[in-house]
């Protein structure tokens, strides 16, 4: 009798731990699949968010490059002579531009008219966070930030002035006279316009 009752006693635990192994062996399977669920969700959700940031880079390239095709840059010398350029002719041809274009220019310190202060003032530059680094870097050193006006008369300077932007073309902000922006001492005329070369670099890019 006793040994009957040890052999159903054994029989029970071999069940109970029959039972439990897999309860166990099960919780572990809806656990690796409840893991596995968290992390097919979790990348799905960084290539919906890298596809978002793609379109939202792509939308603010297209942009800024339809807004950098309306502007033309007027160099008036201060020996009279007189310079249209377009920032397309860098694409172009880089090599005459800087040879051709600006070859009586491009060592002269650069100035500007009162124009400069209407350059990407649709852009706030330092808060926009859609701004890929590489862009802002190059906006920043393109942007006014700050400046000083170098004299009333602009006759006695070669300078930049900015043409285009549409509708707010005739919307000045400062005084006329000449202007020395973001205190760039050292700027020159084709430095400034290799600055744009790398913009224009960056941003198709990204189209």
């Amino acid at each position: 009798m006793f040994d009957y009752m040890i052999n159903i006693s054994h029989s029970v635990i071999v069940s109970v731990i029959y039972i439990m192994d897999k309860e166990f062996i099960f919780r572990i399977i809806e656990i690796g699949l409840q893991i596995m669920l968290v992390i097919f969700a979790g990348m799905a959700l960084f290539v919906w968010k890298r596809e978002i940031r793609g379109k939202d880079k792509y939308k603010l390239a297209k942009d800024l490059l339809t807004y950098i095709k309306e502007i033309r840059f007027l160099i008036y010398e201060k020996s009279g002579s007189f310079h249209q350029i377009y920032l397309n002719d860098i694409l172009v041809n880089k090599g005459k531009f800087y040879k051709e274009q600006l070859t009586s220019v491009g060592k002269e310190k650069i100035y500007f008219d009162q124009s400069i202060w209407r350059l990407f003032n649709h852009i706030c530059i330092r808060s926009d966070l859609s701004l890929p680094k590489r862009v802002r870097l190059i906006l920043n050193d393109l942007c006014p930030i700050s400046g000083k006006i170098i004299d009333i008369d602009k006759n006695k300077h070669t300078y930049v002035k900015l043409g285009g932007f549409g509708a707010s073309e005739n919307k000045e902000v400062c005084s006329s006279g000449i202007y020395l922006m973001n205190n760039k001492e050292d700027l020159t005329i084709e430095m400034y316009f290799k600055k744009w070369e790398k913009l224009l670099i960056e941003l198709q890019k990204l189209v």
